[in-house]
């Protein structure tokens, strides 16, 4: 006679989802948890040294894990357990969350050290390669689901997903044609970010908003127009991120349309799913509505600082300081993706809902709030032309420092919220084991390897003469590098001494638009530091750098090497000459002081 099996087909399911989950969202968490650790070093970074890592190094750390950890396995996560709910399906994620584990800790022990190099771009494009295998699955499971609203938008993220990634194949071809100052290479790491950030990530909290409202038993109707004008305007929005290092006017009217249309689609969702009525002003009683809200909060704070981009000088003054654009990334990662999406999954059960996990979130949001108000609020006063908040990067590494401390939390939270009995746990573990087949494993670590190769070839790893050079039209390869650089400053008369005023305005400048890149010591963050600077560079080089950027990182020699060394393109700030003047007189200041010596490169 037959036996059954203690547990029927759906207490499995359940039982193996509800145990995929902690184990899945307990990972983003820990990825979360490193990535917060990298960032607030970097906060360190302005206020001493940390011996044996680079500023750009941990940069790179940082928004990888904070990316690819944290908010790809919180993104990826929700979609799953809301909608996938078949055990052999379940087996198939869980083999591609392991992969993604995996291509985590390889670029977490990697990126620290070596930046980018052989190790850390084989283990992201591992997990390229997983995100496309999550995709297909993923897809196709959607194709199964009712095409309601929130499947529309959860489908779109996904092809959103992978039309990002287009940007990081762009890297080597370009790389290796054109070369890495191209500003078709910078445009690609920017159409990666863009599509990530306000594509895969944002459209992916409309559909589960969307999906949750649909289950609360609301009617939600998106039209055809609605998608239409939300897919344009993310289109439209990217040309800002283009006129960062290729300034064109006409970029400045699409984004214009785009933010609008964007205004327009993010109101008519949010208020077909009822998050957007007449007691939305009002703050919600329980902590996980609360998490909820201060999500939806962020993402219409994100619409409404776009929205002010219409002012071609607002726009201008978003990209120059340097505050603004951190704030905004951390708006919508920290804000609208971690509060939102992670409120979720704390209220389907993902996350624990206990009382450490409240002073969790509760620490989390406070960080947050604060660093987001130092952020825009010194930027604010740098543009203002007030100065510094006292002690503001001390204050914003003390911010900072919260978010670990929340984290650890949420942890500890999630080892006490482990109530599944240990034998119904073994019975799942030994039934669920993961079991990848070897030649499987094999064909895609050499797919990886060979497309590792690929990319490093664009970001430096591969080395030799075969990388190409970008070298405009215009510019004469056989002429030497002219020791004054390119632009309308041929002479510059220094005077005798320092001018107090013109220094004490240089500052203030430098300050508002340069200091988030750039240190006055010799120290380097994301470009060199300033010490001694004068003693390198003959003035009218400074300053035609600073007045004409663009022509000078296409064309002199010595602004590519700096280029080619730092992989960040310096933006055309719109300083003007008077304002550049003002900026050398500092920076001979600046140089007499730490070093006793100025205008060396003159004499």
């Amino acid at each position: 006679m037959h036996t059954a099996h203690p547990y029927t087909t759906t207490q499995r399911q359940f039982t193996l989802g509800h145990l995929l989950a902690k184990t899945w969202m307990g990972w983003a968490v820990l990825f979360f948890l490193f990535a917060s650790f990298f960032g607030l070093a970097m906060r360190y970074f302005h206020l001493g040294e940390i011996p044996y890592f680079e500023y750009k190094h941990l940069l790179h750390a940082h928004s990888h894990i904070a990316l690819l950890g944290w908010g790809y396995l919180l993104v990826s996560g929700v979609m799953v357990f809301t909608l996938v709910k078949e055990e052999s399906r379940l087996n198939i994620y869980r083999k591609l969350f392991f992969l993604a584990v995996i291509a985590n800790f390889g670029m977490m022990f990697s990126f620290p050290f070596q930046g980018y190099g052989m190790i850390s771009i084989t283990f992201s494009t591992i997990h390229l390669l997983v995100s496309y295998a999550f995709a297909f699955y993923f897809l196709n499971d959607l194709s199964k689901q009712t095409n309601s609203p929130s499947i529309k938008l959860i489908r779109y993220s996904i092809y959103w997903l992978l039309i990002s990634s287009l940007g990081l194949w762009a890297l080597a071809p370009i790389g290796s044609i054109l070369g890495r100052l191209h500003p078709l290479y910078f445009i690609s790491v920017q159409w990666f970010l863009h599509f990530q950030l306000n594509g895969w990530f944002v459209y992916a909290l409309l559909g589960f908003l969307v999906h949750f409202a649909i289950q609360k038993g609301f009617t939600v109707n998106i039209s055809k127009i609605t998608f239409l004008l939300l897919n344009l305007s993310l289109f439209f929005t990217f040309a800002l991120a283009v006129s960062w290092s290729t300034p064109i006017e006409s970029l400045y009217f699409f984004n214009t349309l785009g933010v609008l249309l964007q205004g327009i689609a993010y109101i008519w969702i949010l208020k077909s799913t009822r998050f957007l009525n007449s007691d939305f002003l009002k703050i919600p009683n329980h902590w996980i509505d609360g998490m909820i809200y201060l999500g939806i909060l962020s993402l219409l704070a994100k619409a409404i600082i776009q929205i002010t981009l219409v002012i071609p000088d607002m726009a201008t003054m978003a990209f120059t300081i340097r505050m603004y654009v951190i704030g905004f990334i951390h708006l919508v990662m920290l804000g609208a993706i971690t509060f939102g999406i992670g409120g979720l999954a704390v209220k389907n059960g993902w996350l624990p809902a206990n009382g450490t996990s409240k002073w969790a979130w509760i620490i989390l949001s406070l960080g947050f709030i604060s660093s987001e108000i130092l952020l825009l609020g010194q930027g604010t006063l740098l543009w203002a032309k007030m100065g510094f908040i006292p002690q503001y990067h001390l204050l914003l590494f003390l911010s900072s420092t919260l978010f670990p401390l929340a984290l650890i939390l949420l942890l500890i939270s999630m080892v006490k919220n482990q109530k599944t009995p240990s034998n119904i746990l073994n019975q799942i573990k030994s039934k669920t084991q993961i079991s990848i087949n070897k030649q499987t494993m094999k064909t895609s670590m050499l797919m990886s390897f060979g497309a590792a190769l690929l990319l490093m070839i664009s970001c430096g790893g591969g080395g030799g003469e075969n990388q190409g050079s970008y070298t405009p039209p215009s510019a004469e390869t056989e002429k030497p590098a002219d020791p004054k650089g390119i632009g309308e400053i041929k002479n510059v008369d220094l005077g005798d001494g320092i001018d107090e005023s013109m220094a004490n305005n240089g500052k203030a400048i430098l300050d508002m638009k340069c200091t988030a890149c750039h240190q006055y010591n010799d120290k380097r963050l994301v470009g060199p530091g300033f010490e001694g600077v004068t003693n390198r560079r003959r003035p009218e080089w400074i300053m035609n750098m600073i007045t004409n950027v663009e022509v000078m990182l296409d064309e002199d020699p010595v602004a590519q090497a700096l280029l080619e060394e730092c992989l960040t393109r310096m933006p055309n700030q719109n300083i003007t000459l008077d304002d550049s003047r003002d900026i050398l007189e500092f920076l001979r200041q600046n140089d007499l002081e730490r070093t006793g010596t100025k205008d060396a490169a003159i004499n």
